[in-house]
């Protein structure tokens, strides 16, 4: 497993290659809320726009749309079949400042905090969602 950033719940990421990974997180979930896929895009601004329009940005099982810690940008999103899908971008790339302005956003970033703390999981130095 990779380390994590710093959660209160037990949560593992895995490299499946280069460009993917899976992130796995522990939750009483039925059938699952916060289970997700996270896609890492080229295009963040285009989809944060579009999703917008569409209504199909959640912010109820992890927040808005935020900045974390490491840099990385990062949105949930439903799918058609209600499949939460974790939207990402690596702290190089450029956000749309009116992203940072848009009600969506959460403006003091950082993870989501669960209240749980059951920090099970790798966590460590270099924690991050980009793992090179």
């Amino acid at each position: 497993s990779l380390p994590s950033l710093p959660f209160d719940y037990p949560v593992e990421f895995y490299r499946i290659n280069e460009d993917q990974q899976l992130h796995l997180s522990e939750w009483e979930d039925t059938p699952s809320f916060r289970g997700h896929v996270c896609f890492t895009v080229n295009d963040f601004n285009g989809i944060f726009w579009r999703m917008k329009e569409l209504g199909k940005i959640d912010t109820t099982p992890w927040g808005k749309v935020r900045r974390i810690q490491d840099g990385a940008m990062q949105m949930f999103v439903r799918d058609p079949a209600g499949n939460l899908l974790e939207i990402s971008a690596p702290p190089e790339y450029e956000i749309d400042p009116k992203i940072l302005e848009d009600e969506l956003y959460q403006k003091d970033g950082n993870i989501y905090v669960s209240g749980r703390e059951d920090a099970r999981g790798t966590r460590g130095e270099g924690g991050t969602l980009y793992h090179d």
